[in-house]
């Protein structure tokens, strides 16, 4: 996984690896200040740090906050991300390797079907542990709005579902973004929130997924909403 897209050229993939290496050097300069405030502690222990036996993770968010999420996760072992087939997306790539990720590349636009079942088979893959995550509102939108693809990952290999928000006391808010991304200035404090995991059934009928669906929309805005408040955030 995670080869160059083909259509490169060998210009555009040079200046692809040059932009990661910078990006990478600058993320961690910047985003190692940040003090990152841990809610529901013990799940983040014992699902991502001292998982041996629980089993495979799937870790989703919205796309406003997943910036900072990306540095947060680097040290977890066998992570894997989807990323857009695009030029920006070939960048997330080559700067995730760098934190050690691991990605399946499509999108919920285009080859979102092909990377769900690449994603579906890693996630099936003998060995220790696995963790997948990618914001459940992109890649385009509408923010804050969850679509169904990891609720099917995490059905198809019995993989624990955890949702995820965060938030900040001093961020940087992209207002013509369409999902008002944030992140945080340096010695800022992120406050980020760990619901507790669920395992869908295999057998879930496609309305009670779409219930499902609903319903854990509705979480994931409810906790967005209580870490803002936390953090003290107005957008």
């Amino acid at each position: 996984m995670a080869e160059f897209i083909k259509d490169l050229s060998l210009a555009e993939r040079f200046k692809i690896s040059l932009l990661s290496l910078l990006a990478s050097w600058f993320v961690r300069l910047w985003f190692g200040t940040v003090r990152a405030k841990i809610i529901n502690r013990h799940i983040y222990e014992e699902y991502f740090l001292n998982n041996r036996d629980k089993g495979n993770v799937v870790i989703a968010s919205w796309h406003r906050h997943a910036i900072f999420l990306f540095y947060f996760f680097r040290n977890i072992k066998n992570g894997v991300g989807m990323v857009s087939r695009s030029k920006d997306g070939e960048l997330v790539v080559r700067v995730g390797k760098r934190f050690g990720y691991d990605f399946v590349r499509g999108s919920s636009s285009k080859g979102g079907g092909e990377a769900l079942l690449a994603m579906i088979d890693y996630m099936n893959r003998k060995g220790a542990p696995k963790f997948c995550g990618t914001a459940v509102d992109g890649p385009r939108g509408p923010a804050r709005v969850l679509k169904k693809g990891m609720l099917v990952l995490a059905k198809e290999t019995g993989s624990y579902f955890i949702p995820l928000a965060s938030s900040g006391t001093k961020v940087i808010t992209f207002h013509k973004a369409w999902d008002k991304t944030i992140i945080p200035y340096p010695f800022s404090t992120v406050y980020i929130e760990f619901n507790d995991p669920m395992i869908i059934p295999k057998d879930i009928s496609e309305e009670e997924l779409e219930k499902l669906r609903v319903k854990t929309e509705k979480l994931f805005n409810e906790m967005t909403d209580n870490m803002d408040k936390i953090a003290g955030y107005k957008g």
